[in-house]
């Protein structure tokens, strides 16, 4: 799927790069060739950092963003080993059941959130479990000091998978500001549209550099666009930190 956006996003910088070309390069300006050279350069080099600094900026911030995204993944899914391991303190019936919700939201994490996400959304039922999962540890009543103490230890831990949880589902709905991206838009078919508009002619060798610049355009933005939606195709953060949780899990009950 990757493979596939970022090929489709190469063909259409280069279908653009051809037809501002041919479309814009058979202008009277273009075949006259009257400009002045230090003008249109000041010009071209004003559009060419402009983009240069937008979709710097943007791959920046947005890298940045996926990749602190990922971490809590990592930090969630180790509040959840804490927590199966402290269960492990509990009565032998209060463990078990326990140990056996965890599990099933670690399970539901993957199967229902992950999907959900990619739609700026999180699963339902996982909250539920988890929800439900903490009502069931502030219920236990433990026979002495020592036994609510492990108690309160767990319930402190899950404590700390809600909150992590709530800081995930605030990652799935943040975006970068919506005008950077109408800027990159517009510097793309600016810097695209340049040379024709100021007289480079459509002649075989100048289409084929100017499909070369709309090829590296286009790679850009699909660049940028991946890497603003973490838990969208093409390059969503897998669950991987949960499946590790959950090998962990059997490790611990081994």
């Amino acid at each position: 799927m990757m493979v596939f956006w970022a090929i489709f996003s190469l063909v259409v910088g280069v279908v653009v790069a051809v037809v501002a070309s041919v479309l814009l390069g058979r202008t009277e300006r273009a075949a006259s060739g009257a400009y002045n050279p230090q003008a249109l350069s000041v010009i071209g080099s004003a559009l060419l950092s402009s983009f240069i600094l937008v979709t710097a900026f943007l791959i920046a911030g947005t890298w940045s963003t996926y990749n602190t995204d990922r971490q809590h993944t990592y930090d969630e899914a180790r509040s959840a080993t804490t927590a199966y391991w402290l269960a492990g303190k509990l009565p032998v019936a209060d463990r078990d059941r326990v140990r056996g919700e965890l599990t099933t939201y670690v399970n539901q994490v993957i199967s229902r959130d992950w999907p959900a996400m990619g739609g700026h959304q999180t699963s339902d039922e996982a909250n539920a479990t988890l929800d439900g999962l903490r009502a069931d540890v502030g219920a236990i009543r433990p026979a002495d000091a020592a036994a609510e103490k492990k108690r309160a230890d767990l319930a402190a831990a899950l404590d700390d998978i809600y909150s992590k949880r709530l800081i995930r589902a605030a990652d799935v709905n943040y975006d970068m500001p919506k005008v950077l991206y109408v800027a990159l838009i517009i510097a793309a078919i600016l810097l695209i549209g340049y040379p024709p508009l100021v007289g480079l002619t459509a002649n075989g060798r100048n289409v084929v550099l100017l499909a070369g610049l709309g090829a590296m355009v286009g790679l850009g933005i699909f660049i940028v666009m991946a890497l603003s939606h973490p838990y969208g195709e093409p390059l969503r953060i897998q669950p991987s930190a949960f499946r590790h949780a959950l090998e962990r899990f059997a490790q611990i009950n081994g």
